[in-house]
């Protein structure tokens, strides 16, 4: 192996003469590569992932199988012969619900209860007192200076445990009540166990990132001890026959590994358990399992053994619709907030109706807008178009469509086969207006069209209606669309948890039609063409007096059911957004008024008179 060229497959950062730089870059590009590619991070067993402002290297981090969130802090560099060597504190910090907050001792559960604990956990390194509570270990994380070889270590104990020699007791109305009976185990937390989830995660993502499996393992154990504190506060350190502390090392490349070993302090005491592995030995029995042996098979269309399967790399494409200012913004927004969160990108495709797109403005997200007509009737190239620049330049979690509130999804949903090469269908979302929902389902066939294709109907603006109504809409959506699971909501504030994953993979996606696709005949569906609906949108590049332009949107023709866009308001002088539903009406400031566009797009049936040029002249009339 030619010097340098072992890191240098993914990270290109200066360990020779800024060495406690140099590592701590080292593990960033380990954690960003392998959080990069949805499918590797997904397998490998990422949940989330975020960096924190602190003097060093620092991240809060999810993995499967554990609720609660690991710490990792960089403590400096260490002195070993031959090696550049970091080490990093490792803390978990549970879930207050889950079973293991009950292994910590009475001061950690106590503040799992705060009100303020997750603010806490995510700035834990400014509040020493407090992750101290939660610090279960370390990770060593060593390279060679000549790039040849990299090293992992895990130290942790088998047990964290204390004793309360005299006891805990609390008082009740004057009488002592025993919280932790005289020598009874205050702390009893399995350190090493917690610790062994995240290292087999960074493991695998070394390996992943390197190109090859290790070739150097050792397990150590060493005796230790448990704390036993008194009534006073005094400490001392007991040896137990059944607390041990671990060393697991793992080694890449080619160097002499045993270097590191010599370098710890428990070398120099006799270990109650040692284990040596080196390639090409058949594996260790009590090891051979672990995806670090094989995750740098992962990536598209490869299959690492018999046990995991072939990686779809392919992000899901979620479909959201649903008629004129049912709140798929709304809905978007925070859909896009939970999933960001979490560390996952979402891209989204908007299929604006009107000239001038404001719905990519609102989100503040990067967004990629077709504004050519309707995608759902006829501009497939253009989603095709659309998803592959996406894809050219990033690697989303997920593709949300965000289509036209005029538009027909039946139509989108017949061409999908053609977009399989880069995504795979996942579900469509239709969002349904509780307070508007039978005057659109009366005046547009379209409605009742984008109900029965949903996988999932969000019956939004709860808020609005009373319970009474509410249970009769969940009746008559059902009968529309039998098939689709109902989750009532208040502004597009929904758990994303629920719209995941709720298709049936097992249907071919011509199927996914909802029940009014039986009996298709394969000829183009209902659109909002066929209801006479069109748009207009209007310049307004003066400022419009407030009273008059509210008494213009409150006298809107009957035939205008939405109107949205920016605007200058007088009095006081301000960019303002106007929402426009169906005679209910919103202006708020706009966050940018940096934006130079100023414009109202109507959206209504075409009728004698026009009530487009009824609607503009009131506005007009409200310049200045």
């Amino acid at each position: 192996m030619k010097p340098d060229m072992f890191l240098n497959r993914f990270f290109q950062g200066d360990l020779h003469s800024r060495p406690e730089d140099g590592i701590q870059e080292l593990l960033r590009a380990v954690l960003v590569r392998a959080n990069f590619v949805p499918a590797v991070r997904r397998r490998v067993g990422w949940r989330g992932l975020k960096q924190v402002m602190a003097e060093g290297e620092c991240w809060t981090v999810r993995i499967n199988g554990f609720a609660g969130v690991f710490g990792l802090f960089f403590g400096g560099l260490e002195s070993c012969p031959a090696w550049f060597r970091g080490r990093f504190l490792l803390y978990y910090f549970p879930d207050p619900d889950e079973d293991l907050v009950e292994k910590f001792s009475l001061r950690a559960v106590e503040s799992t209860q705060r009100p303020d604990y997750l603010h806490l956990v995510r700035d834990f390194p400014s509040h020493g007192e407090f992750s101290d509570l939660f610090g279960i270990g370390l990770f060593g994380l060593a390279v060679h200076p000549g790039g040849r070889a990299l090293a992992l270590k895990l130290e942790s104990l088998s047990s964290i445990r204390t004793i309360a020699e005299d006891g805990v007791f609390l008082s009740d109305n004057g009488q002592p009540v025993p919280m932790i009976a005289p020598g009874g185990r205050d702390q009893d937390f399995p350190a090493m166990e917690t610790a062994s989830g995240l290292f087999d995660t960074l493991a695998a993502s070394i390996t992943f990132n390197l190109g090859q499996p290790p070739c150097h393992l050792s397990e150590r154990r060493f005796p230790a001890e448990q704390i036993v504190y008194d009534r006073a506060g005094v400490t001392r350190s007991v040896a137990v026959g059944d607390v041990w502390k671990s060393i697991l090392l793992l080694g890449y490349g080619e160097s002499r590994f045993e270097n590191l070993e010599e370098a710890d302090p428990d070398t120099n005491r006799p270990p109650i358990h040692c284990l040596r592995w080196h390639s090409p030995e058949p594996r260790p029995p009590d090891y051979s399992e672990r995806l670090w042996w094989e995750a740098h098979r992962l990536g598209p269309g490869k299959t690492i053994g018999k046990k995991l399967p072939a990686l779809d790399e392919r992000p899901p494409l979620v479909i959201l619709t649903g008629f004129l200012g049912s709140g798929k913004t709304s809905f978007l927004q925070h859909f896009i907030e939970y999933q960001t969160q979490r560390s996952r990108f979402v891209a989204v495709i908007q299929n604006e109706i009107g000239e001038v797109a404001l719905d990519g403005k609102l989100l503040d997200y990067t967004v990629t807008e077709i504004d050519e007509g309707c995608v759902c009737c006829s501009l497939i190239g253009s989603l095709k178009r659309a998803v592959q620049g996406i894809l050219k330049s990033f690697s989303p979690d997920a593709i949300v469509l965000e289509t036209s509130g005029l538009a027909n999804p039946k139509n989108l949903l017949d061409e999908l086969e053609e977009l399989a090469e880069w995504v795979r269908f996942d579900t469509t979302v239709t969002m349904v207006d509780a307070l508007n929902f039978d005057a659109g389902l009366k005046d547009y066939r379209i409605v009742a069209d984008q109900v029965a294709v949903a996988d999932v109907l969000i019956l939004n603006k709860s808020d609005l209606v009373d319970e009474m109504r509410l249970r009769d809409l969940r009746r008559r959506l059902r009968q529309l669309n039998p098939n689709a699971p109902v989750v009532v909501s208040c502004r597009g504030d929904v758990q994303p948890a629920l719209i995941f994953g709720l298709d049936d993979r097992s249907r071919p996606v011509h199927d996914r039609n909802g029940p009014a696709a039986a009996g298709d005949d394969g000829r183009p569906h209902h659109t909002h063409a066929h209801d006479h609906l069109i748009s207009r949108t209007i310049r307004v590049p003066r400022v419009l007096d407030r009273q008059a332009f509210i008494t213009a949107i409150e006298s809107l023709p009957s035939p205008i059911f939405r109107v949205k866009g920016l605007i200058e308001l007088s009095a006081p002088r301000q960019t303002t957004l106007l929402q426009y539903v169906a005679g209910r009406w919103d202006i708020t400031p706009f966050p940018d008024p940096q934006t130079q566009d100023r414009f109202l797009t109507f959206i209504g049936r075409t009728e004698e008179p026009d009530p487009f040029q009824t609607a503009e002249a009131s506005i007009r009339a409200a310049e200045t």
